[in-house]
């Protein structure tokens, strides 16, 4: 039988110490241990990135703590959620590619319980796993927290650590552009299928960053024999 938790905190100061440790208590039931420990992390990584890029931490830790609501249900549980809340997502994900609705259908679904939260801090919670070409700040802090957390060991761990020196060193928009490129080369390079929007995600930004990544590395400039 589920515990029953004070849920006052949540109501007189949403964004709280005490919120965020009720939410805390919370997803402990819905997650397994390894999986708790790492949106703890991503909590404590995205106020630390808060605090670093101006946004307010105490929502950035709570969209933190938040952001792996639905981390804990299976594919079937995932697309039977994403109809009953009626997500809107492109057909694709809701057959082919499950595992990316649990940002969706934990935005949807907290939206309703408690939408004192804010619109901000659910459109963060939804663009987690697939990122957007007009990610608001506090998009981008959860996108980058979510890779970046300390104890973070699935995928190229040479990028993560590259992504890990970039912090306070460029612009937060900046970031998340490398974040971005750094899903999107890993996704190829382990020849999983892509989400339809990724590669207009990624021409759109692209667009605006490109010029960024071609001057930091210009191979026009290296000589062609030593």
């Amino acid at each position: 039988m589920p515990k029953e938790h004070d849920m006052s905190p949540l109501a007189a100061d949403p964004f709280g110490k005490e919120a965020y440790d009720v939410l805390k208590d919370m997803l402990s039931e819905r997650v397994r241990p390894k999986r708790l420990k790492h949106s703890v992390n991503v909590a404590k990584v995205a106020r630390r990135l808060a605090k670093a890029y101006g946004a307010d931490p105490d929502k950035a830790r709570l969209a933190g703590i938040l952001h792996d609501w639905d981390k804990g249900l299976d594919n079937e549980q995932l697309r039977d959620r994403a109809i009953e809340l009626k997500v809107d997502v492109d057909e694709m994900v809701l057959t082919d590619m499950p595992w990316l609705l649990h940002g969706p259908t934990a935005a949807a679904a907290l939206s309703r319980a408690y939408p004192q939260f804010g619109a901000d801090v659910f459109q963060a919670i939804e663009r987690h796993t697939s990122g957007a070409a007009d990610m608001a700040p506090l998009d981008c802090i959860i996108y980058v927290a979510d890779i970046i957390e300390p104890n973070r060991t699935f995928g190229d761990m040479e990028g993560i650590e590259r992504l890990r020196g970039l912090v306070g060193e460029i612009p937060l928009e900046e970031l998340y552009f490398e974040a971005f490129k750094y899903t999107l080369q890993f996704l190829v390079s382990t020849d999983r299928v892509l989400y339809p929007a990724t590669i207009d995600t990624w021409n759109i930004l692209m667009r605006t960053y490109g010029h960024i990544a071609k001057e930091k590395i210009d191979i026009w400039n290296i000589p062609a024999l030593d």
